[in-house]
């Protein structure tokens, strides 16, 4: 099983300078934010002092605030891992760092927006499901205001629940703290009273909404009706990747698209027999993926399916994978062009697999949209999926099943012949015409793939071909 990192809050108060303190001077503390055993988020160069230290000291109360206004996003919002995928940040050993500013990215998430006037790590915190991918940078050189600046970098995925347990407990010792200084009063201890009396209905609700990209309290008002719709009328997992991936003012015209595709696709088909076949052959991986209490990265299981069908279908890591010959791919358009939700899928349609796309691709996409079909044939539980925008558990092991079914790791490295060397555009178009993928295709194997740490690849030693000697005067 895998085991994710630890996330903790570690914190040593200081006492307040004068007294009666306000919330501010009475949660005056250090603060050390760790992730398993990466460099703490919080890790601080002093360049006047010509020190580095682990903490960072300042008041407690508006990062505990940000946290509990912002709850929900916190616990449910994937909609900002868009946001890491298209700046490109996230990859530790990739492209580098390439964020643009802090600000035009999604606030709720970030964690420097806690403000206050205090400078907190630009850190992101993304939920995906069972995990939460946290991603944090340094600040940048040359520095744009004086003084400590942040120096950490790092990308790790966390519990869900486990962050959860730690955002808690960091805000009930800061609502303690004021209490102990009878501060009462505050939006931060009013808010957390709230959101501690929440009843299950209510929290399903507010769950909802912020997978819509709302907030609860202040945005989902006009979008109340669609929302309980979509949760009464779509089936988990189906209904947290349709929000995740939907726009606001869609969501009805979303649910009617997926009734029609749902016509066009048919039912009481029989599944394909390579479907049922290749569904034994990852029965193990779908267990793992399915299992409550297993954390295993979804890219990752993704890459281990996509391998298992490559080497059932007998398909060298060099040769390109035809996607369309296990299922049949319907279009049921709609007027705009809508990335939020790409499709819909069953196992067992009219047809047997089907997929419907809501416009027509060419080819190089609707290829990795047909990949990742695939997988959802093969790790779902039951019968239907989608596929959206969302960057969702689900969603990941669709995209990194498609990413390696079209452009394997190690036939990429074959095809440059030495993956360590200087890649080029060239080399990026040329693969990916060969694979029939999109050039991002291979350029996120390479990031994410080719340039990781612990990727092993070995050459293959070519075979030495002698010249042929004949005899003076022999005809060829």
């Amino acid at each position: 099983m895998s085991t994710l990192p630890d996330v903790a809050f570690t914190w040593k108060w200081h006492e307040p300078s004068t007294v009666p303190a306000d919330e501010l001077t009475a949660t005056w503390a250090d603060l050390e934010i760790t992730v398993g055993s990466e460099t703490p988020l919080t890790t601080v160069e002093d360049p006047v002092a010509g020190t580095v230290r682990p903490y960072t000291t300042g008041s407690l109360y508006p990062l505990a605030e940000w946290i509990a206004f912002h709850w929900w996003s916190l616990q449910a919002d994937a909609r900002p891992g868009t946001q890491i995928s298209q700046l490109r940040f996230a990859y530790r050993n990739g492209v580098g760092d390439q964020r643009g500013s802090w600000w035009v990215r999604s606030r709720r998430h970030t964690l420097r927006a806690a403000g206050g006037g205090f400078r907190w790590p630009d850190a992101m915190i993304v939920p995906e499901g069972r995990q939460t991918r946290i991603v944090w940078m340094p600040d940048g050189v040359p520095a744009r205001r004086p003084g400590p600046r942040h120096v950490a970098r790092g990308n790790a995925v966390v519990g869900s629940e486990a962050l959860a347990a730690a955002l808690r407990g960091f805000v009930d010792a800061v609502v303690a703290r004021l209490a102990d200084w009878g501060i009462t009063g505050t939006p931060l201890q009013r808010e957390w009273a709230e959101l501690g009396a929440t009843d299950p209905a209510e929290e399903a609700f507010c769950r909802a909404a912020a997978r819509l990209g709302l907030d609860p309290y202040t945005e989902a008002g006009p979008y109340a009706a669609d929302i309980v719709r979509t949760v009464r009328e779509l089936p988990e997992p189906m209904a947290t990747d349709f929000l995740n991936g939907v726009a606001p003012q869609r969501v009805a015209d979303r649910l009617r698209w997926v009734e029609r595709a749902r016509e066009v696709a048919g039912q009481g088909g029989q599944a394909h027999p390579a479907i049922t076949e290749l569904r034994e052959l990852s029965a193990d991986i779908r267990a793992t993926f399915q299992a409550p209490d297993r954390l295993d990265n979804a890219w990752h299981l993704g890459y281990e399916l996509a391998r298992r069908v490559r080497a059932w279908a007998g398909t060298a890591d060099t040769e390109r994978f035809e996607t369309d010959t296990l299922l049949t791919h319907h279009v049921e358009p709609v007027p705009y062009v809508d990335r939020g939700l790409v499709g819909y899928g069953t196992r067992t349609g009219a047809g047997g697999p089907v997929l419907v796309s809501n416009r027509t691709f060419t080819e190089r996409p609707r290829r990795f949209l047909e990949a990742r079909a695939l997988c959802h044939f093969l790790f779902e539980h039951g019968p239907e999926f989608l596929i959206a925008a969302a960057h969702t558990h689900r969603q990941h092991i669709a995209r990194g099943f498609a990413l390696e079914l079209l452009a394997p790791a190690r036939g990429v490295a074959e095809r440059l012949g030495d993956p360590r060397a200087l890649v080029t555009a060239e080399d990026v178009e040329q693969i990916a015409e060969d694979y029939g993928a999109g050039t991002i295709v291979v350029e996120h194997q390479l990031d994410n793939q080719l340039l990781a740490q612990d990727f092993r690849w070995e050459p293959i030693v070519p075979t030495v071909f002698r010249p042929v000697r004949y005899p003076k005067g022999a005809g060829r």
